[in-house]
């Protein structure tokens, strides 16, 4: 009995290898046209004239101030809300250091590290049982973290919960994007970052497609070499030659 199958399993493994390798790349893609973006804003920040052509911008204060929201049970919500002090953010160095100390117990716990797109570099947390991820940002290379949305979240995770009376300190550098994002290269840059993503998302969907599709096509090559075997160990022609792959094995194992 004749099984066609129009492709091995190694051809199939290989097909997948092939297509999760060419999303690595994209993934790789978005990222350098991040970097870039991320490092010409850097050099505008240096820039002590370019800040102050752009005074007029609202990014002052609070808006570069860390606040922890505190899900007891309802969300989050602003009448949850810790807050520090203006002296927590270095404008020279842009540090941001601020002490929490959680006024009851917590479902979850969310880090909004300003009101404003910015990147973060350097994020620590002194309790080493809480972990940190990112809602709306993009991980860079080194620790970097880029938020190209005004309201920059994070989510606090900790395999113990958050109890009342629990403390610990967050530590990072703050650099804001601000009009750096609504003007010239800026613009240009997040207008191609969008595209980029944007093809990125078509390309993920389609290659998740491929890959289910060439999963399940090995899954049936997989069921009909296994009924063609089962077939051929079934038959009759295999049942009468049996005594021949017998001595056949034993002159084998003699020689």
């Amino acid at each position: 009995m004749d099984h066609q199958v129009s492709q091995t399993p190694a051809a199939l493994c290989s097909r997948i290898e092939d297509l999760e390798q060419q999303l690595r790349l994209s993934d790789e893609g978005v990222s350098r046209l991040a970097e870039r973006c991320l490092a010409l804003e850097q050099q505008v920040l240096r820039s002590e004239e370019k800040l102050a052509a752009h005074s007029d911008c609202t990014e002052t204060g609070g808006l570069h101030l860390p606040q922890l929201f505190c899900d007891t049970g309802t969300g989050f919500s602003p009448r949850e809300c810790l807050t520090v002090p203006e002296e927590v953010y270095d404008e020279l160095s842009h540090e941001v250091s601020a002490v929490f100390e959680l006024p009851a117990d917590a479902r979850a716990l969310r880090l909004d590290p300003g009101e404003l797109a910015c990147c973060l570099t350097g994020l620590e947390i002194s309790d080493e049982r809480i972990r940190f991820r990112p809602v709306n940002g993009t991980p860079l290379r080194d620790g970097c973290l880029l938020f190209l949305d005004p309201d920059p979240n994070l989510l606090l995770e900790c395999p113990t919960g958050f109890s009342k009376g629990m403390k610990f300190a967050v530590t990072y550098q703050y650099y804001p994007l601000g009009n750096f994002l609504r003007e010239q290269p800026g613009k240009a840059l997040l207008e191609a970052l969008d595209v980029l993503k944007k093809q990125q998302q078509d390309l993920e969907r389609v290659y998740a497609e491929e890959l289910q599709s060439l999963r399940a096509q090995r899954e049936q090559d997989r069921l009909a070499y296994d009924a063609a075997l089962e077939d051929m160990t079934r038959s009759s022609s295999w049942r009468l030659t049996a005594p021949l792959r017998a001595l056949r094995s034993i002159f084998r194992s003699r020689g």
